[in-house]
Order: C-alpha cells, then sequence, then structure tokens
C-alpha cells in the first residue's frame, strides 16, 4: 500500500464499484431537494500496521486526535477494518451505555467496569470478574 500505484488502483477500484451500484440502484434523476439535507459520509483512513493491535492502536490515537480538532465528530461511531477488508468492521470503542446514559469509551474488548468519558467517569458493570 506505500506504492502510489497501488493505493490508486484501490481507490480507483472502489470509486468505479460505489459509482456502478449508484447507477444500477437509481431509478432516473434524484429528487429536486435531494441535495437539502444532511447525510452521513465516511472517511476512510488507510495506515500501516503489523497487526490487528497496532492497527486498533492506532485508530485509537487517529480518533481522539480527530475528536480534538473537531469535537462535533462522534468518537463512538468509528470503525476499524482493513483496507482489503472494509466491509468487515468492528467499533474502535466498547460503545455500551451505563445506567445514567453514559456511554463506555474504553477500546473494545476493555479488561474491567466500564467507564465513561472524560477524568472521574462514571463507573458501572461487573468489573474483572464479568470479563
Amino acid at each position: 500500500m506505500t506504492r502510489s500505484s497501488a493505493l490508486t488502483s484501490y481507490v480507483d477500484a472502489l470509486v468505479d464499484r460505489y459509482t456502478t451500484e449508484r447507477e444500477r440502484r437509481s431509478d432516473g434523476p434524484p429528487p429536486t431537494n435531494a441535495g437539502r439535507f444532511p447525510r452521513r459520509w465516511t472517511l476512510h483512513l488507510t495506515y500501516l500496521a503489523v497487526d490487528p493491535q497496532e492497527a486498533r492502536e492506532h485508530a485509537v490515537t487517529y480518533t481522539e486526535g480527530l475528536t480534538i480538532l473537531r469535537p462535533e465528530l462522534p468518537a463512538g461511531a468509528a470503525l476499524l477494518s482493513r483496507a482489503d477488508a472494509w466491509n468487515h468492521v468492528e467499533p474502535v470503542f466498547c460503545g455500551r451505555t451505563g445506567p445514567d446514559n453514559e456511554i463506555c469509551m474504553d477500546v473494545t474488548g476493555h479488561p474491567g467496569f466500564h467507564r465513561a468519558t472524560g477524568l472521574g467517569g462514571l463507573c458501572w458493570g461487573d468489573g474483572d470478574a464479568s470479563q
């Protein structure tokens, strides 16, 4: 993935696939108000890592950095996949909801209690015994 030609051909293949899919599903011109409503968009970042553990660590770092720069971005929506298997995604953060609707922002599969974001965040769960 470090060669620009390999990355370019991968991106071109994705663009061609989405264009084909969009054209296949289209029943005609888009409605006149199609551009007026906000839609969800996805940014795909490609980086090198030797194993899933390192990839997850990078994903956490990148997500935390982006949410510092753009606080309106939901960190809990971050997903991780291999570049060649983007349809097999897993969440970067736990995301379990606590008793006061606090959301656990520890890394997926973390040991111990669930903890809300920030220093002194609410803790809940069964602790180390449940993991």
